[in-house]
């Protein structure tokens, strides 16, 4: 339908009369609004309110596991309890040690001295006295003072129970400054990186305290009694290879006498094992040995790469102990097949050596949170390996994928073998190496955490944010920059991964990591992401040298090549609702990346039973390298990604997601401005920052309300209310300019308008009244969900002046186009090229592209198509709505559910009906105007799935009336469409299987 810009003047007193009368019935017509509607309370105080606002991440939240999708309900800090707060502080002030206290009893100050000695004296007071009868509802707690604390060696962290708090985010600061005994002193022969095999001492190797040392490290100090002499005998540099040995497996692991099938929940211990050494309630490490069979599985042909080891691994905790049989029953099922040995499945011994499964009983540190506080380590005059000091800027750590200063690979935080351990609200600037990193550790919370860049990002696997041997935890609305990875690797799984904001890949780095979530992060990777950019101690993923890709959003590891360090990424790890993109060349535009917010993608999974491993593969060939295969559809043909299913819920973790687009560290953290007038509304549209969320109490708003203030894409701005919150907008009224913009002196009639603001969620409230419903005008990155509009004059949803990338969904339209029919559109997506001397801000088109329709009811009485596709728009998404055709007027030939005019739609499952009164034609239209600039319009969409009932009037389900004008581009319906009610039939082209 060709529309001309109109500014309606003042009045419409006939419509308001129509909309009063009109009032009872729309009320009825939405489920779940109440028709009472209470207006804001008089003399309420007309300055906003604000507070902090969070989402609900605990138990009280979490959707109940979704039928053949993992069970993620329990990741997290006790399985979905809330984190620690002040009522949980032990009320005993000898268990509290404060920031006066830490200076005057333990010599801690903030004056430039080394402050490691009486942190750990405190650390190790509070694990003596205090931890052996405290509790998670009873946590001791040691309080930083603001300022700079200077730390020159590892602290443990090993005292069970036990809150470290600072006095915020940039306020503490602990600055790591390693000393000669804490920085590495063996390193690679070419100088490039540590090198834990050549850091000896009596029996055991620098590789035992993998993954290296730290600022802080959450893990037992426990000595094995095996190693006992060599701790006593080894210099201060070589002493923590011993420490936490009481776990490696080795060293206190347990053989079976029988395996386990996946899905079982019983260990069988050796006849001969000391049952005493497991507990009810106790942590069991459970590994199976790695066989022929498993290597062949993840279609690893070089035998050189096959080691005796453990990838398949976990922790679990103790049930029962059947201390006659010498059966163990653990919490949840086994996740893989846990055989008696290497050969137990008909697989011949790897090197010639049959290889046990093991268990071991595990000495945790748990109950531990580290909060408020940032880290950082220093390398100006730190002297360096090989002689002199080093005097460097950030500048040459930053998209620098190489080793600055490989003797000074320390990480921020360890977290080695511990459990419900949480760490909140903590920056991280330039660590040595990973700023958090996990190794063997589960119920690990990691939330509202800034962390930005590391000196080493190179060979060896520097640099990451890690997530290693770690299981059941949960990474929620943290923001990095400038690191290399985000990683679950070495057999992680039932971890999920929210509301985060990363400008590095998601990398499924391998060894069996599996079950994982990742859902409604922001990923955003630049193209100089890559391992060749790097300007010493270089090397791509495997220890090679750099090669010529750049990594994409996201990594999965394929056995061929990931058998160097571990193995191949296993089965369903699921991506979910993520926005993701990647700039594939330098200085271009960022493009979507497994775009579709509704798809569930889940990697490594058979297409019949995506419980199952399928390896990726093109062709029926795996794949032997991630690496070049970035963009390939891995979706089609059972190549290993399962893309079978949808959800429109916007969460497969949470029931209610609430702020479910805002990503990162800042999103968190942003404030909570409750309105309940209509003039609290104007001032807070009109002040809005990144981050907040306005929130409408219920009631009617009259007025003009409009906002210019801009989100970020690390901060969006949300206004949301209850259904029975309503914004209506009695003009327009005054002098109108000659191209809509929001100017003094005239109001222009819309019940919401969002001009110059990008980068907003829309939710939950109720627009009626109105010239328009709600406008956004050169407002990309808009999500409207859970929206009402009805009762409006001309259209209710518009997308205008290159609104790209926008969403719709859940949300209802009726009784559009009261005044005038022919603009009563539902959605309204680009402008008529006509009308692009106003709207047409990109190039002199308007470009609201990619905008999604998602799960709406559209109609009855929308006048106009339901939605209208305007010609210079491409690459949307219309799936999943209803559309009630009863009462579409027909007028300037808007009679179908949906015209399209833009290019490269997909429009699927939708089910549309009609039934008299209405002029009704088809259910779908293409139709092929002519513009300038030039574009393929209305050509290139795609149909299927489409149920349509055209009550005995319409035509054709899908008509295109010119073929001949997509010819290079034709579009395309599948014969998955369906029709009822249809004078004629389906379609009148060719339909596609």
């Amino acid at each position: 339908m060709l529309r001309l810009t109109r500014l309606s003047p003042a009045g419409h007193s006939a419509r308001r009369r129509r909309r009063t009368a009109a009032l009872t019935a729309a009320a009825l017509a939405f489920s779940g609004l109440s028709a009472l509607v209470t207006p804001p309370t008089a003399g309420a105080a007309e300055e906003p309110g604000v507070q902090a606002a969070l989402p609900d991440l605990t138990s009280a939240n979490r959707r109940a596991p979704v039928p053949g999708l993992p069970d993620w309900s329990k990741a997290g800090y006790r399985g979905g309890a809330a984190l620690p707060g002040p009522n949980e502080i032990n009320p005993d002030a000898a268990c509290q040690i404060t920031a006066s206290e830490l200076s005057s009893q333990y010599g801690v100050r903030t004056d430039g001295s080394d402050a490691t000695t009486g942190l750990q004296k405190a650390i190790d007071d509070i694990r003596t006295k205090c931890s052996p009868k405290a509790s998670y509802t009873k946590l001791s707690s040691i309080t930083l003072p603001a300022g700079r604390l200077t730390v020159s060696r590892q602290l443990g962290v090993d005292a069970d129970y036990l809150l470290l708090k600072g006095a915020g985010r940039g306020k503490t600061t602990l600055v790591f400054r390693p000393d000669a005994n804490t920085r590495y002193d063996a390193l690679t022969e070419d100088g490039s990186d540590w090198d834990e095999d050549g850091m000896v001492h009596g029996a055991g190797k620098g590789g035992w305290m993998w993954p290296g040392r730290g600022l802080l490290r959450v893990q037992t100090r426990e000595v094995s009694p095996k190693y006992a002499a060599d701790h006593r005998s080894a210099p201060a540099n070589r002493k923590d290879i011993f420490e936490g040995s009481i776990n490696q497996h080795w060293a206190s692991g347990i053989p079976l006498r029988e395996g386990s099938a996946l899905g079982a929940n019983q260990i069988k211990l050796a006849k001969n094992a000391d049952i005493s050494k497991f507990k009810v309630g106790g942590y069991l490490w459970v590994g199976a040995a790695n066989t022929v069979k498993f290597y062949q599985q993840q279609t690893v042909t070089n035998t050189a790469q096959y080691l005796n080891l453990h990838m398949r691994q976990q922790i679990f905790q103790i049930t029962a102990v059947n201390s006659s049989t010498k059966d163990l029953t653990i919490d949840k099922p086994l996740e893989y097949d846990l055989p008696l040995n290497s050969t137990a499945d008909g697989s011949p011994a790897i090197g010639g050596t049959t290889y046990p499964s093991r268990v071991t009983p595990l000495k945790v540190v748990q109950g531990v949170g580290i909060e408020d506080l940032s880290i950082t380590q220093e390398l100006n005059g730190m002297p360096k390996h090989g002689g002199g000091t080093y005097n460097v800027t950030p500048a040459e750590a930053t998209k620098n994928y190489g080793n600055v200063a490989p003797e000074y690979e320390m990480h921020g935080i360890v977290l080695k073998w511990a459990a419900n351990t949480w760490i909140r609200r903590v920056g991280a600037e330039l660590t040595g190496s990973h700023p958090i990193v996990t190794e063997s550790a589960k119920n690990i919370q990691i939330q509202e955490s800034y962390l930005d860049g590391s000196w080493n990002k190179g060979k060896g696997g520097n640099g990451y944010f890690r997530g290693s041997r770690v299981w059941d935890s949960l990474y929620a609305y943290n923001t990095t920059r400038n690191l290399r990875h985000f990683t679950f690797q070495w057999s992680a799984s039932n971890n999920v991964v929210v509301g985060n904001d990363f400008d590095s890949d998601l990398n499924l780095h391998g060894g069996w990591e599996r079950r994982n979530l990742f859902e409604n992060n922001k990923v955003t990777v630049p193209f100089e992401h890559a391992s060749k950019n790097c300007k010493s101690n270089c090397g791509e993923e495997g220890g090679g040298g750099p090669d010529d890709s750049t990594w994409y959003p996201i990594w999965w590891a394929a056995g061929p090549k990931a058998a160097k360090w571990s193995g191949s990424s296993g089965a369903q790890n699921v991506f979910y609702n993520n926005e993701m993109s990647k700039q594939a060349s330098k200085g271009g535009a960022f493009q979507p990346y497994y775009g579709d917010r509704q798809r569930i993608y889940q990697f490594g999974s058979d297409a019949a039973d995506a419980s199952k491993f399928k390896h990726l593969s093109t062709g029926g060939t795996t794949i032997p390298d991630w690496a070049s295969k970035e963009t390939v559809d891995f979706t089609k043909s059972n190549n290993g990604v399962n893309a079978s299913r949808t959800d429109s819920s916007g969460s497969l973790f949470l029931k209610n997601p609430g702020r479910a687009t805002v990503f990162g560290a800042e999103a968190a953290q942003g404030t909570l401005v409750d309105v309940s007038t209509a003039e609290q509304l104007k001032t807070a549209l009109a002040n809005a920052k990144p981050g907040e969320t306005i929130k409408l109490a219920p009631g009617e708003y009259r007025g003009s309300f409009v906002t210019q203030k801009a989100g970020t894409a690390s901060s969006r701005i949300t206004l949301t209310g209850p259904a029975n919150a309503v914004l209506i907008n009695d003009g327009p009224s005054g002098t109108a300019p000659s191209c809509p913009v929001p100017t003094a002196g005239w109001d222009s009639g819309y019940g919401l308008w969002l001009h110059n603001a990008p980068y907003w969620n829309l939710t939950g409230f109720t627009v009626k009244d109105s010239k328009k419903g709600i406008i956004l005008d050169n407002s990309h990155h808009v999500t409207l969900d859970k929206v009402y509009v009805h009762h409006v004059d001309e259209e209710a949803v518009h997308f205008r002046r290159s609104s790209a990338d926008g969403v719709i969904k859940n949300s209802k339209i009726t009784h559009a186009g009261l005044v005038q029919p022919s603009y009563g559109e539902g959605v309204y997506i680009g402008s008529a090229g006509s009308n692009w001397k106003c709207h047409g801000n990109t190039g002199g088109a308007d470009r609201s592209d990619r905008v999604s329709v998602l799960d709406n009811e559209i109609g009855p009485e929308v006048a106009a198509e339901h939605i209208d596709v305007k010609e210079g728009t491409s690459g949307g998404v219309i799936r999943g709505n209803k559309f009630n055709g009863t009462g579409i007027k027909g007028q300037n030939s808007a009679d179908s559910w949906i015209d399209v005019k833009g290019t490269g739609y997909l429009i699927e499952n939708n089910t549309g009906t009609f039934a008299k009164p209405g002029v009704f034609a088809n259910g779908y239209e293409t139709h092929n105007p002519s513009s300038s600039p030039s574009f393929p319009n209305g050509c290139g969409n795609t149909w299927r799935g489409n149920k349509s009932d055209l009550g005995g009037v319409g035509k054709y389900a899908i008509y295109i009336p010119s073929v001949s004008k997509c010819s290079a581009n034709p579009n395309v319906v599948h014969s998955s469409n369906t029709v009822t009610g249809a004078t004629t039939g389906l379609t009148n082209i060719k339909v596609t299987p």
